[in-house]
């Protein structure tokens, strides 16, 4: 992780008001993790009249949900088609429906609690990186257009009026999705939460959850208890809402394959250089199999994201890629002078597809959204709070749950990505 240079997203202003647990608690449910899925769960039981606490083991956001790209795009990684063959047609279906409507959702959201995140809803671009991702973006289209997406394909010059980069065969258009700054958007969602009653804890790390007696239960308050260093929380019901970044209570590592994405903000750019850059201010990846990311912030920097982690406090390695990628891709907007650089980690499942587990009875789990987490985790909050205050059964939920299934050969696996990540940056000085 960068230090020196820092995460762009930490100039939102932070939250100075929250404290770390220092008493003894009950509750209805508790959740584990400040971000966008706990968040969007603890805000979604208040509103059904649940007595709520949060959990967070550093700051509001530290994940995650204050790290990504913030793009709020629909659906998951995997084709539509994919994950009806992967769950089953009609459980397939339901998901895909679930997760395409999501950044609908994330929109109604920003405008009811009034969330200051810089959101702009101008669509996104999945762009084709050869002629063969346009074969492919063409079937995601048309299978995305099944649920009632709005999407398109762009051809080649289409695509360039919109983005100035060159060395591009396409893009396919998703006009419901856009951007936002992550991490106020996940600041957002707590005050909201706070002021639907939630009583949310900073610096908290959970050390070890205590099963009380032998009856938890879906709506039974007071069987299990999370401890902290200075406290506790008695719920019913507790959700672990960390993702990748669980600390303390090692309950899903085994669970993910742990990825890592990095990114790079310029200096504001002026208006002649932003003409020459994303001048549709829409946010932009490609279909590379190692993937890179274009886009603009409110303030006019370019953002530019891949896979790998930065590994150097000076991230002058990345520095160097990103300069050559973006030399190639915008050539008339010179030299950059980058002055943020920050990484996060992603949890990869399996199949691509977000998991929960109930581990007991009471106590739920949710992991693995794979790097397309904004839209998905935030109805995934909410469907667990729609769960948990029965207004959906368990065989009506777009995500089954799924038995514990460690994933085999979890750290060469993640070694090997990251090792293959480092060394796809390396060619591409050569073939890109």
């Amino acid at each position: 992780m960068a230090q020196n240079v820092g995460n762009l997203w930490h100039l939102a202003e932070p939250m100075t008001e929250l404290k770390s647990l220092d008493e003894v608690l009950q509750a209805d449910v508790a959740i584990v993790g400040a971000g966008y899925t706990g968040l969007s769960c603890a805000l979604h039981l208040a509103q059904q009249g649940k007595d709520v606490v949060v959990l967070e083991a550093r700051d509001i956001g530290y994940g995650a949900s204050g790290r990504n790209v913030g793009l709020t795009n629909a659906g998951l990684w995997i084709m539509p088609k994919e994950a009806e063959r992967l769950l089953g047609a009609e459980r397939g279906k339901r998901l895909n429906q679930f997760l395409i409507d999501a950044p609908h959702y994330v929109d109604q959201l920003i405008e009811t609690h009034e969330i200051d995140c810089d959101y702009k809803r101008n669509g996104t671009l999945h762009l084709a990186h050869n002629r063969r991702a346009v074969v492919y973006l063409n079937k995601r289209a048309a299978q995305m257009a099944e649920y009632g997406a709005d999407v398109s394909l762009l051809d080649r010059t289409s695509a360039f009026e919109l983005t100035r980069a060159e060395g591009y065969f396409g893009a396919l258009r998703d006009a419901g999705a856009g951007t936002l700054q992550p991490l106020k958007y996940c600041i957002g969602l707590t005050r909201a939460a706070l002021a639907a009653g939630v009583r949310i804890y900073t610096h908290s790390a959970v050390l070890d959850i205590e099963r009380i007696n032998g009856n938890i239960g879906r709506n039974i308050a007071g069987n299990t208890r999370l401890k902290t260093q200075n406290g506790y929380v008695t719920a019913g019901n507790i959700i672990l809402a960390t993702n990748a970044y669980e600390e303390k209570i090692s309950y899903n590592k085994g669970l993910y394959t742990p990825l890592y994405y990095c990114q790079l903000a310029s200096e504001v750019l002026s208006e002649a250089r932003r003409e020459q850059c994303l001048p549709a201010n829409m946010g932009c990846w490609d279909s590379g199999a190692v993937m890179r990311s274009f886009r603009t912030d409110a303030a006019g920097r370019l953002l530019v994201g891949t896979v790998g982690n930065i590994h150097t406090a000076s991230a002058n390695g990345l520095k160097n890629w990103s300069q050559h990628v973006v030399g190639k891709t915008f050539p008339h907007i010179g030299e950059l002078n980058y002055q943020y650089a920050w990484a996060g980690r992603i949890a990869k499942s399996v199949n691509n597809i977000p998991q929960i587990q109930e581990l007991h009875k009471g106590l739920y789990q949710i992991v693995g959204y794979s790097g397309r987490g904004i839209a998905p985790a935030t109805v995934t909050g909410k469907l667990m709070a729609d769960y948990l205050c029965e207004n959906i059964s368990i065989d009506e939920l777009p995500l089954p749950f799924n038995a514990l299934k460690n994933i085999s050969f979890n750290r060469v696996r993640a070694a090997i990505y990251e090792i293959g990540c480092q060394m796809s940056h390396i060619s591409d000085f050569i073939m890109r």
